[in-house]
């Protein structure tokens, strides 16, 4: 292929260096410690960062500065373009994980260096990029200093892959470089819109929730009251009325449906047998949580970082579905809530997220243009979903359904009660068959 013959190339080349040439070659690529061991260990460095294997690092302002600046500057250029070939290839390392790239023993001192991705938290004194999704669990966390930031315009909620490094297994890791910011080539982040200058229009994509005949919720929700992308949604619903098991289903039928929409959880005030639980029903999600042994502030953080990762996420032209559980809305301030509705968008130029929270009052219902609302009464009854059917609604449901589907919601409503609704889609699994059936 193109890249072996490059890389055979480069390395015939590299051979007929000098070593005083080699390291200068070495210092130009971003090689650890150019000037450390002899030439084959430098020309092994040399032809790792042309493979990808490993990350280039900024030039080190430490030490005395070589005592001449001059290299090889179309081999440096070829080394360059052999790594963007072998990037192209993939095999990135994926969100959260890390890959062992070397350990590097060069007498008093041992670093191990690594590949780790995570999102960019920035708030109070010091960055990190979080791992795990979760503030209160460090493991693997990254320290960030402050130079990136401006050298590669690094927002917050970014996700930031790079070469990291930590003296040892009591220290936090340190980012050394940085390789990619949000899966893309890190010269591209300086170029990105912002989130406040997108354009947002109503939504108008049409949504199906609904996985299989079997998910009554969310067929019930697809003729009732349809989701769309960069809708504003809120589930009205009182204590062990099957909330939490609402979004779980409107996940797993987005995820299903639609590949390439990214589906985002934000547990707050959780209990931990569910953020196991949805750890290990949803691993292709991503899953910010807080839970209710941590503080207030801890709650506010997580769904901060939660929102601006969505929002950096639509920059880059993606659909986001974000689905927010909170057990008690006194442990999440009024102002982040309204941020975090306020989110949602429908950009015109490209882009999207979409916010179902189960944290919803008068407050936060005026600014939602979908609302599903769960009864007392059906849940007393054991009747589920408990879904009030004549309470449920989406604004301009007219761009999302079909006047057949339009037709028969309002036939359906006006005959026939909620449990009596819920019971015809248990019995009659094909929505379809339905709509034919009350269009008229």
């Amino acid at each position: 292929m193109r890249e072996e013959r490059i890389l055979e190339d480069i390395k015939s080349r590299l051979e007929k260096l000098n070593i005083y040439e080699l390291r200068q070659v070495a210092r130009a690529v971003g090689v650890h410690r150019p000037a450390d061991g002899k030439k084959s260990r430098v020309t092994e460095a040399i032809l790792e960062i042309a493979q990808n294997v490993t990350a280039p690092e900024p030039p080190s302002l430490r030490g005395a500065p070589p005592k001449s600046q001059q290299f090889d500057e179309q081999l440096v250029a070829d080394i360059k373009t052999c790594r963007e070939y072998y990037i192209a290839l993939g095999g990135q390392p994926q969100d959260g994980e890390k890959q062992v790239l070397k350990v590097c023993d060069s007498g008093a001192e041992t670093y191990n260096d690594v590949v780790l991705s995570g999102v960019l938290d920035l708030n109070g004194k010091y960055y990190f990029l979080r791992t795990n999704k979760t503030l209160s669990s460090p493991e693997n966390d990254v320290f960030v200093h402050e130079s990136f930031l401006n050298r590669y315009s690094l927002r917050e909620g970014d996700t930031v892959e790079g070469l990291c490094r930590r003296r040892n297994s009591e220290e936090a890791y340190g980012l050394m470089s940085v390789t990619s910011v949000n899966g893309k080539p890190v010269q591209n982040a300086s170029n990105r819109r912002r989130f406040s200058e997108l354009t947002p229009v109503y939504p108008s994509f049409n949504v199906k929730t609904a996985a299989n005949g079997e998910d009554t919720a969310c067929r019930i929700i697809d003729l009732f009251a349809p989701l769309a992308l960069g809708q504003r949604a809120v589930i009205c619903a009182p204590a062990k009325a099957g909330k939490t098991s609402l979004i779980k289903s409107i996940g797993a039928g987005i995820s299903l449906n639609y590949p390439q929409i990214k589906v985002v959880f934000l547990l707050v005030d959780a209990r931990p047998e569910e953020v196991t639980d949805f750890k290990r029903s949803y691993k292709s999600a991503q899953l910010f949580y807080s839970t209710f042994d941590m503080s207030g502030d801890m709650h506010l953080k997580t769904a901060r970082l939660c929102m601006e990762y969505c929002k950096r996420l639509c920059e880059e032209g993606e659909d986001v579905f974000l689905l927010f559980d909170g057990r008690a809305s006194s442990n999440v301030a009024t102002e982040e809530i309204n941020r975090l509705l306020c989110c949602a968008c429908n950009a015109e130029e490209g882009g999207s997220v979409t916010v179902v929270s189960t944290l919803a009052d008068e407050r936060y219902v005026s600014l939602a243009n979908m609302c599903v609302t769960l009864s007392p009464e059906l849940a007393a009854k054991r009747i589920f979903p408990a879904i009030d059917i004549k309470s449920s609604y989406a604004d301009r449901e007219e761009s999302l359904l079909s006047a057949d589907e339009i037709s028969a919601a309002a036939n359906l409503r006006a005959h026939l009660s909620s449990e009596e609704i819920i019971k015809l889609f248990k019995q009659i699994k094909d929505s379809g068959e339905i709509v034919l059936k009350y269009k008229n």
